[in-house]
């Protein structure tokens, strides 16, 4: 029993812990980075219900939401989306998309949505990634009423590196993020894309995935 802690010691250990985590996510992007460049990036494939996935990774969420006052909320058309998917790598595509929402969102709040819809082949407009043919697909999209994006930014947003030089110096990251997140969502045979209205204006990330 350690008694009573101040607040400046909370305070204290509150940073430390934010460090380590700053560190830890470093240096698995990194070790990330690494595996798909060497094509040594492993998934393992098997029935998930993305609705609960989501769902969980918003609940984990919300106490960094609150702690910057925003609205966190996730909504979906029926409580089991079935995803052929690895789920360790998708976790962390979706944590790193609210995550973002909720580290360049200053007020307002972060919207995360499921939604059905009828396939397309062919391909997308929004990236030069092929999609094939489904009888349905699953788009996850992640909103935010944040500081938004310049729109010669995002085409670029998702090439290793690419940070918004606006942010820089006030929000630190790796600029490897967005990147490893489409390499994953590639290997699941769909598509992820960002859209703005410009700076200031929010934001909002999609992933396409295949159902089944």
């Amino acid at each position: 029993n350690y008694g009573k802690i101040s607040e400046e010691a909370k305070v204290a250990v509150g940073r430390i812990r934010d460090a380590v985590d700053r560190m830890v996510a470093l240096i698995s992007n990194f070790l990330d980075l690494r595996k798909i460049e060497e094509g040594k990036m492993e998934y393992q494939f098997t029935p998930l219900n993305i609705v609960k996935l989501v769902d969980d990774v918003v609940d984990e969420l919300q106490v960094i939401a609150k702690k910057k006052a925003l609205g966190l909320e996730f909504g979906s058309p029926t409580k089991e989306i079935v995803v052929k998917a690895d789920e360790q790598h998708l976790r962390q595509v979706i944590q790193n998309l609210v995550e973002n929402a909720i580290k360049y969102t200053d007020s307002g709040w972060v919207k995360v949505q499921i939604k059905n819809q009828k396939s397309s082949s062919g391909e997308s407009p929004r990236a030069t990634a092929k999609i094939k043919t489904n009888e349905e697909e699953i788009i996850i999209s992640v909103s935010d009423t944040g500081r938004g994006m310049a729109k010669e930014l995002i085409p670029n947003l998702f090439q290793q590196f690419t940070r918004d030089p606006s942010v820089k110096k006030q929000i630190l990251g790796t600029g490897l993020g967005l990147y490893i997140a489409a390499q994953i969502v590639r290997a699941h045979g769909g598509e992820i894309w960002a859209e703005s209205a410009g700076e200031g204006k929010g934001s909002t990330f999609f992933v396409r995935l295949p159902r089944g």
